[in-house]
């Protein structure tokens, strides 16, 4: 067995004929959220005959402190045996990677030189999404990273078969038509339906756009996907998903396409008094909204 280190390729990429989430990268430092959120990639990746990539960032304090470098280097190791026993995961399947430096910057390095269709990243648990992800690391990927989507997993979220897909909408046009594409993957491979939830803070009638988009959005899934729509009246965006997630107790998964300079503030309050909108048990996957900004 061996173990990758920074600027080691990729094996030759898979050829799927459904799911595009190839090779998903892990940051992973050993804590229980980040353990959690490896088991739940373990499991998309083996679901959809994926590739795992595990990885680990240390500075130079750790090594100064008496961390040995060594010592880390083998708990990546059982690390990876423990996913391939525990999910089944092929040997050439899982890829364990220790980098010196600055997580996020190290994190963005790999990115750039490495092929990554999807970043899974586990979070603390707390009341609420927005306690979970402001000033976190997963919020300062989120900023960084372009065009790679982001599976945010809460620390109590456990794998299951997906059965209800919320997406969240403004219905506001989106540069890429196909940002959405991996939502409708994810409600294939698990044969989910789609709710597409917009939330309006009148009565007032959608505009001709957003009538458009709305169809446009319906159509990205359907035939082979079963989409409904939800008008959802609140006062604002936050408190109108956390009504319908608390009437809909059954969804599984809750998808929202990152805006830049609009959707931290608008999505995750920054500036916002209120509660994050869902309940922290439900995975958030966040998609670019367009797929030529990597890098």
């Amino acid at each position: 067995m061996s173990i990758c280190v920074t600027n080691v390729s990729y094996a030759e990429p898979l050829t799927i004929d459904l799911c595009t989430m190839k090779n998903i990268l892990v940051p992973f430092d050993f804590s229980h959220n980040s353990r959690n959120a490896l088991e739940y990639a373990a499991q998309l990746a083996k679901r959809c005959d994926g590739f795992l990539t595990v990885f680990h960032a240390y500075d130079r304090s750790e090594v100064l402190e008496g961390v040995k470098v060594a010592t880390t280097v083998s708990a990546m190791h059982d690390t990876k045996d423990k996913l391939m026993k525990r999910f089944g995961l092929d040997a050439d399947k899982v890829k364990p990677v220790v980098a010196q430096g600055e997580f996020i910057e190290e994190v963005l390095e790999y990115i750039k030189a490495e092929n990554v269709d999807m970043i899974a990243m586990g979070t603390r648990g707390s009341s609420g999404l927005r306690e979970l992800l402001v000033g976190s690391y997963t919020v300062n990927l989120m900023q960084q990273v372009k065009g790679i989507p982001m599976l945010v997993i809460p620390e109590k979220a456990e794998f299951k078969v997906m059965r209800h897909i919320l997406l969240c909408s403004d219905f506001r046009e989106i540069a890429d038509d196909n940002a959405l594409d991996l939502v409708k993957e994810l409600a294939m491979l698990f044969e989910a339906d789609v709710r597409l939830a917009h939330v309006e803070k009148g009565n007032g009638n959608p505009t001709y756009g957003e009538v458009l988009e709305k169809r446009r959005e319906m159509y990205v899934f359907e035939p082979e996907v079963d989409c409904t729509y939800k008008r959802i009246i609140a006062a604002d965006l936050l408190s109108g998903i956390k009504y319908y997630m608390d009437k809909k107790g059954d969804n599984d998964l809750v998808a929202m396409v990152y805006r830049e300079h609009s959707f931290i503030e608008t999505v995750f309050g920054l500036n916002h008094t209120h509660e994050m909108a869902y309940h922290t048990e439900v995975p958030l996957l966040v998609l670019p909204e367009g797929k030529d900004q990597k890098g």
